[in-house]
């Protein structure tokens, strides 16, 4: 059964105290917003109807940016929830099936909960939860299936107050009697407002049916107001992606630790020390190994491939069998192939290490390629950058790179070369050579007890 989806994303969120709208406060690197669209999307709904009002140019920029599949709407003025619903009369005016009402600030909703709304026939459905410690929330009142009515806390009875299951905020509805119902509603309450629960009672009224369905995770209708409450879902969240990954065949040590993103793709037998830090849009392959304090930001590790502890890779590509760390820093556009490894205290930018190059520690590889297994000396530099314009340095296979070696870029070394520790490279270097590019040494014996009595003296 094909259906429609409204999500409320107008309001401002006081209990935030911030000049963010409530709902792009993030969890776990995305916007509340942006898991209450999914969780839609997987859903199964047709169409995606997001509310937007104070603030509407920031949410709708960021659904544009993250392209997702919805049609705003604005409410001009934040006259409440039933009001907020009665702006996409227009949009829904020649349908006539089921619409579910979402909250923006919901991130935690589950699909099967709007799945077991659609499931459901009737002309109006409240999707409700059971808890121990319902006070604050609205009471449902039932008759078997068929609810009777829900009593906010204020008006509920001592015994109302008893009931445990309450009211999530979270409707379907037959798209018709609810325009016909939003019309009738009055705002004749403290806020001056138009409340959507309000709708229960006209419908009620002229006999229309409403029921419930329960959902089996409470946290599944958890709403997000102030930024403890933000803290408390981020938990929540994290918890239900590490165990997803760890029932898909990933080992997790440390788990509590590990701070992991919706988007991070990980195969199986990958093994993950916390703590860690693994956003965006990351893949991690099967059998990878991934070390504690280390942070990966959009980036592919291939099957098999060692990034170990307290590295930084971000924008990234280690293929199958690469190594990087400990304390690697790998920026953007860095490639590292089958069999090549950075070490200690190596940093890249938009550096290619063909198969079976090594550059073990205290390097910077920025602008270059380096060629099948060549070795690269600790504390080489490529100086690509001139204060204006960057430039390649282009290193061949099985080339020696000596300790501080300086390449002064845009410069090429030919295949089977060597260069000198020390050496400062200006020109380009031909296949099998040697190149030494240091200044010659000179020895004056017993100037330095000189230069120290020199500088006694000075001192005095």
């Amino acid at each position: 059964m094909g259906f429609k989806v409204i999500i409320l994303a107008a309001g401002k969120g006081t209990r935030f105290k911030s000049e963010l709208p409530k709902v792009l406060h993030k969890i776990l690197g995305k916007p509340m917003l942006w898991y209450v669209v999914k969780a839609a999307e997987e859903a199964g709904a047709d169409e995606i109807v997001v509310i937007v009002g104070h603030k509407k140019n920031l949410v709708e920029k960021f659904l544009e940016e993250e392209n997702l599949p919805v049609k705003t709407i604005v409410q001009k003025e934040q006259l409440g929830t039933g009001h907020a619903v009665l702006c996409a009369e227009e949009t829904f005016k020649n349908y006539d099936g089921k619409v579910i009402v979402l909250n923006g600030d919901t991130p935690l909703i589950n699909p099967e909960d709007i799945k077991n709304l659609v499931s459901i026939d009737s002309d109006m459905v409240v999707l409700t939860g059971e808890t121990e410690t319902p006070r604050g929330y609205g009471r449902v009142i039932r008759d078997g299936g068929e609810v009777l009515k829900i009593v906010e806390e204020k008006d509920a009875t001592d015994e109302e107050k008893k009931i445990k299951e309450i009211n999530s905020g979270i409707y379907a509805f037959r798209v018709k009697p609810l325009f016909e119902a939003l019309k009738n509603l009055k705002n004749d309450n403290a806020q001056g407002e138009y409340y959507l629960p309000d709708v229960l009672k006209i419908f009620k009224e002229k006999g229309l049916k409403v029921k419930a369905v329960k959902t089996e995770d409470f946290n599944s209708i958890m709403g997000v107001n102030n930024r403890y409450e933000l803290s408390r879902a981020e938990r929540i969240l994290s918890e239900r992606i590490i165990k997803n990954h760890q029932l898909n065949g990933v080992t997790i040590h440390n788990p509590e630790s590990c701070y992991i993103e919706p988007e991070v793709n990980i195969g199986k037998d990958a093994e993950i020390f916390g703590p860690v830090y693994l956003k965006g849009k990351t893949s991690i392959g099967e059998r990878c190994t991934i070390g504690a304090f280390t942070e990966i930001v959009d980036s592919v590790i291939e099957d098999e491939a060692v990034v170990k502890t307290h590295c930084h890779v971000e924008k990234a590509h280690l293929k199958k069998g690469a190594s990087a760390g400990p304390f690697s820093r790998l920026r953007e556009g860095t490639v590292i192939e089958t069999g090549a490894r950075t070490g200690s205290f190596v940093e890249t930018k938009k550096a290619h290490l063909k198969e079976g190059a090594k550059a073990n520690h205290l390097t910077y590889l920025g602008d270059c390629t380096i060629g099948e297994n060549t070795n690269i000396g600790a504390g080489t530099i490529t100086c690509n950058y001139d204060g204006y314009n960057k430039w390649r340095t282009e290193i061949g296979k099985n080339v020696f790179v000596g300790s501080n070696t300086l390449f002064i870029a845009p410069v090429n070394v030919g295949d089977n070369s060597i260069t000198a520790a020390g050496s400062v490279i200006t020109k380009n270097i031909p296949e099998n050579t040697l190149a030494i590019a240091r200044a010659k040494q000179i020895n004056l014996e017993g100037r330095a007890e000189k230069i120290r009595e020199r500088n006694k003296r000075k001192k005095k």
